[in-house]
């Protein structure tokens, strides 16, 4: 029982902190916002995280994850076209990214100050890498390096628009489809 308690309470803190760094971002946010909101007081957080900086890693600590997860899944089919392997792999994992939305944006936002404020820049490269992956694989053609960088980039960009404007699931989902098919659409056109 005393062990059910012990979750449920670091849960509330989690949740209480996801919701003050996304209301403000790291350097913003105080210690004393996310004890008020989770109902415990200050003394109980640092039980369960040494600082507020291992608060917000553990805020936000899956989400970058799961997005390597994706890509590295994605790479590792044989078959099919970049689309069809998006929408065999990929769009499942940024459905779940988009459902743990407000995490993402924090981690890409309001991380300034943290180990993670270059997060958004590591997640472009790491699409970089991806797409470089895919030309290779679709074309024997040479294409200047920033033509990746670029797609990464706005990849990125359309991605974290859709989690800032969320209005529902079934919006999400319909603008996502929407944005992988353009944007695959275009990559296969090269």
């Amino acid at each position: 029982m005393a062990q059910v308690l012990k979750e449920e309470v670091r849960n509330r803190i989690l949740d209480a902190a996801e919701n003050v760094f996304f209301e403000k971002d790291y350097r913003s946010a105080k210690l004393s916002e996310i004890a008020k909101l989770a109902n415990v007081p200050v003394a109980l957080i640092y039980t369960y995280f040494d600082n507020k900086e291992n608060l917000f890693d553990a805020t936000v600590g899956s989400v970058y994850s799961n997005f390597c997860s994706a890509l590295q899944e994605e790479e590792a089919l044989e078959k099919g076209s970049p689309l069809e392997r998006f929408d065999k792999v990929g769009q499942s994992y940024i459905r779940e990214l988009l459902k743990d939305r407000k995490k993402l944006i924090v981690l890409m936002d309001r991380s300034s100050g943290t180990r993670h404020e270059k997060a958004k820049f590591d997640f472009i490269l790491q699409m970089q890498k991806h797409i470089e992956i895919g030309l290779k694989r679709q074309t024997k053609k040479k294409y200047d390096p920033m033509l990746a960088h670029i797609l990464a980039s706005n990849f990125t960009e359309s991605l974290l628009e859709i989690a800032r404007h969320y209005q529902s699931r079934e919006w999400a989902e319909n603008m996502l489809k929407l944005v992988a098919q353009c944007y695959y659409n275009g990559v296969e056109s090269l």
